[in-house]
């Protein structure tokens, strides 16, 4: 049996305690990146990959009752291997499951929105005996994680001749405006 000679001993010893450093400045250095952070309208926070954001924004015209138009956006966490494609078609489906007497004034269709690739459609309906209009856009995002996002944003109109052009027109101005988060830009910044 061959016993180490000093030599190997001492290069054994300083391979240990390089590796040692090694690792000691690599967990200091994990420690200097910020974890991601998650966004509302006024405030973020480091938000745990485990708890699920269902993050719904609405914006109505009125403080009291149904408003007589709104604007919800809405994410969802989705699994990697699904498409916007097969995500818009199952979204279809439900609709026609959910909603009675439901037309389709514009099928769904491709658009671009902020540089992403998004599906559009138009639709309407009857709630409770009164005529609803809706606008729907849906596209991929991701989260603070990376964790791939759909995103929704419904515009809804109650008007019984359908949606006016002043709503419309709001719509589209919001979606013109529509800016996303690079969660990496954001963290290279952070640092």
């Amino acid at each position: 049996m061959h016993r180490p000679n000093i030599y190997d001993r001492l290069s054994q010893r300083r391979e240990e305690q390089e590796r040692l450093e090694r690792e000691r400045l690599e967990q200091e250095a994990l420690k200097a990146i910020p974890p991601p952070r998650f966004f509302t309208n006024e405030l973020s926070f480091v938000r745990l990959e485990a708890l699920k954001d269902k993050t719904h924004h609405l914006l109505t015209l009125t403080d009291i009752g149904p408003s007589p138009f709104s604007l919800v956006i809405s994410r969802s966490q989705v699994s990697p291997d699904k498409d916007l494609e097969v995500l818009s078609q199952h979204l279809l489906k439900e609709l026609e499951k959910s909603l009675a007497h439901i037309q389709w004034i514009e099928p769904v269709s491709p658009v671009e929105v902020a540089g992403m690739e998004a599906r559009r459609a138009e639709l309407r309906w009857r709630q409770q005996g009164q005529p609803v209009h809706q606008l729907q856009l849906i596209f991929l995002h991701r989260d603070e994680h990376g964790c791939p996002l759909l995103i929704q944003i419904t515009a809804t109109s109650n008007n019984p001749k359908g949606m006016t052009a002043i709503e419309r027109s709001a719509f589209e101005e919001m979606i013109g405006s529509l800016e996303l988060r690079d969660a990496e830009v954001e963290k290279a910044a952070a640092v």
